[in-house]
């Protein structure tokens, strides 16, 4: 018989148990490689990110810092912008002083050359007289007096010739006396007229020297607000500055208030004690005639009025904008803006009183005037003001000259009317 082939051995050898171990080596090897490739994506991703959230805060910091030195910048420029209008201000006021001066010596000067002209031409008359009267004594010297008495000549002619010759050296005396006075009073009148003259020259030299002042100023101004307009650059800023404003305006009105309460409240009482007066004279069948003091009292704290067109208009001149048209955002104007020529006169449109006159911000040189019972009228954006805190104006009174302070582009009058503190359309108190 064939022998039976021997059966497989179903255990693994040593060597086959070294190849699987190799094997499952490797295929660990893969699935780690695998892994890690899978996971390096993602892990410089995150790295990415941290260094973009780096660069924009860094961005974040360099805008805020940006932000604070332009801030900076602008708080610097509106304070030179505040020297600088307010030199304008002077300046204006000045040269306006100046033009009144040199006016005044100019009608000096007028009113010397026509009286020396005058002076000469009575000189020249006397003068000619004076020849007339040493001629005509000339031709009658070989008749003296002195002859006609040793030629004892009685008759009425001689009396008549001495009689003649007494007049014509008493006319010659009165002449020579006139001419000698003409010639002193000439003289004089000649310095005087000099000496104005003068005064013209050193006035206008003045008047160069402040119209340079003024030039320089209004120069430096527009650089100024060149370089104040170009920090502003978003609506959002210029729309919480005017906020700004309109609080600063608001705050530096009431303390001005607060101030004045005293005498406001003394001359309310004073003023109602008039009014009093004229009542009870009224209910006797009587008149009261108040004084021009009392009646100035009673004008300037009875307030504007019922709104009836009863009042002046500040200044004549095209509105550019009206109260209740958009401002800035949801701010809204809360009176008048007229343009007029730089320099006109601002007046007062009703008596009062002057509560304030300063530079503030956002208005410029503005002037408030109150005029009793909680109403008050504003004038702002004004070059200069003649006026002074406390000072009584009467209606149609000048009390600023038109300008562009303020960091206006155009020269023009921001007015406003309040009553009891709140902006008030102002057109229907204002005439045609």
């Amino acid at each position: 018989m064939r022998e039976k082939a021997p059966l497989k051995n179903s255990y693994p050898t040593r060597t086959g148990c070294r190849h699987r171990a190799t094997g499952l080596r490797y295929r660990l090897c893969a699935c780690m490689l695998c892994a890690g490739t899978l996971l390096l994506p993602a892990a410089v991703h995150a790295a990415d990110n941290k260094q973009q959230l780096e660069t924009v805060q860094q961005n974040i910091l360099a805008k805020e810092k940006s932000v604070q030195q332009q801030q900076k910048q602008r708080t610097t420029l509106l304070g030179q912008l505040k020297e600088q209008e307010q030199s304008i201000s002077r300046s204006s006021r000045a040269l306006r002083d100046t033009q009144h001066t040199l006016a005044t010596l100019k009608g000096d000067i007028d009113r010397l050359t026509r009286s020396i002209r005058q002076l000469q031409d009575r000189q020249a008359a006397q003068q000619k007289l004076l020849a007339q009267q040493l001629d005509a004594a000339f031709r009658q010297g070989q008749h003296s007096g002195l002859q006609l008495i040793l030629s004892n000549e009685e008759s009425l002619r001689s009396e008549r010739i001495l009689a003649y010759f007494s007049y014509l050296n008493d006319a010659r005396t009165k002449t020579i006396n006139d001419l000698s006075q003409t010639r002193t009073d000439l003289a004089a009148q000649k310095r005087e007229q000099q000496q104005k003259q003068q005064q013209q020259q050193q006035v206008l030299q003045q008047q160069q020297k402040q119209q340079q002042t003024l030039q320089g100023a209004s120069a430096a101004r527009q650089k100024t607000l060149s370089g104040l307009n170009s920090s502003i650059a978003e609506d959002k800023q210029r729309l919480a500055e005017l906020h700004q404003n309109e609080a600063r305006l608001r705050d530096t009105i009431a303390r001005a208030e607060r101030e004045a309460k005293a005498r406001a409240e003394r001359e309310a009482r004073e003023a109602q004690r008039v009014r009093e007066r004229e009542a009870q004279a009224k209910s006797r069948g009587s008149t009261y005639k108040p004084s021009e003091s009392e009646r100035a009292l009673v004008a300037r704290t009875g307030g504007l009025g019922r709104p009836a067109g009863q009042d002046l208009w500040p200044v004549r001149g095209r509105t550019l904008h009206r109260f209740g048209e958009p401002q800035q955002g949801e701010l809204r104007y809360k009176g008048l803006v007229i343009a007029a020529a730089e320099g006109s006169e601002v007046k007062a449109i009703a008596a009062g009183r002057v509560l304030m006159a300063d530079w503030l911000q956002g208005y410029g040189l503005m002037v408030v005037i109150e005029h009793g019972k909680g109403d008050m009228s504003l004038y702002g954006y004004n070059q200069s003001a003649p006026v002074n805190v406390g000072d009584q104006v009467k209606a149609g009174q000048p009390i600023a000259l038109v300008g562009a302070s303020g960091g206006q582009g155009t020269p023009s009058l921001y007015f406003e009317i309040r009553r009891q503190g709140q902006a008030v359309n102002p057109i229907p108190w204002l005439g045609r």
